[in-house]
């Protein structure tokens, strides 16, 4: 390890700045990021697109666009022709990327050819191993990555799907404890007895008390209560 470590990284940040695409020519324009900034002189904010430069793919061996070709030309085969249509024309995100399985007919009736990469997040034999897929710390079935949350959630689901469930089965179930209730008719529905004499009998329309007076007195005991109990907290 040498003893002028600062001298180092002089060198590396010179290096850096005689890189190819930070040359004068290859620069890119300013763009409206860029323009928006006027703090200061001119600089380029940089950006996912810049991967797409011309100055950034000049050599093969270290090309951004290069190292994703294959993987970007099966996703163009795997999206249907109008999306693509869509995107070109449009100058939309593109979209619809393998919504169509492999071997079946897209919208124009074409059969869709391309081939599914592996899953890095999930399957064990991708290449390079599943992505952070930890040994005895995720559950083979959570396929999110909750780690040690995936347990406990699930858990909690079962339970509010089984308190549903038994909900439901109450309520289905029928009321037989309660004693079944007796209609009782109101006075319009029973017949009037007359006397032979061709006088009615009031005495015994006075026991008969209509459903309707019977409600009045119900709402009436009960208001009642109401009131005593809120004058029993004041």
């Amino acid at each position: 390890m040498t003893h002028r470590p600062l001298e180092i990284l002089r060198k590396e940040a010179r290096a850096a700045d005689r890189s190819p695409h930070l040359r004068r020519k290859n620069i890119p324009h300013t763009d409206i990021i860029d323009s928006l900034d006027t703090i200061g002189g001119t600089y380029h904010h940089g950006g996912p697109f810049d991967a797409a430069l011309a100055s950034r793919n000049r050599d093969k061996k270290y090309s951004p666009a290069a190292a994703v070709h294959d993987s970007n030309m099966e996703a163009i085969r795997a999206t249907p022709r109008e999306y693509l249509e869509d995107a070109l024309r449009k100058n939309r995100p593109l979209q619809g990327t393998a919504v169509i399985p492999s071997g079946m007919e897209d919208f124009s009736g074409n059969i869709m050819q391309y081939e599914e990469g592996a899953d890095l997040m999930r399957e064990p034999d991708a290449a390079g191993g599943a992505y952070r897929r930890y040994e005895g710390v995720y559950h083979p079935d959570d396929l999110k990555g909750k780690g040690a949350n995936f347990e406990l959630e699930r858990d909690l689901k079962e339970k509010k799907r089984l308190a549903k469930g038994q909900a439901a089965e109450y309520e289905m179930q029928p009321r037989a404890s309660r004693p079944p209730r007796s209609h009782h008719r109101s006075f319009s529905e029973q017949p009037v007895s007359t006397p032979a004499g061709g006088f009615s009998n009031s005495a015994d329309l006075g026991r008969q008390p209509s459903t309707s007076k019977r409600l009045s007195d119900g709402f009436r005991r009960r208001f009642g209560s109401i009131r005593r109990k809120k004058q029993e907290v004041l």
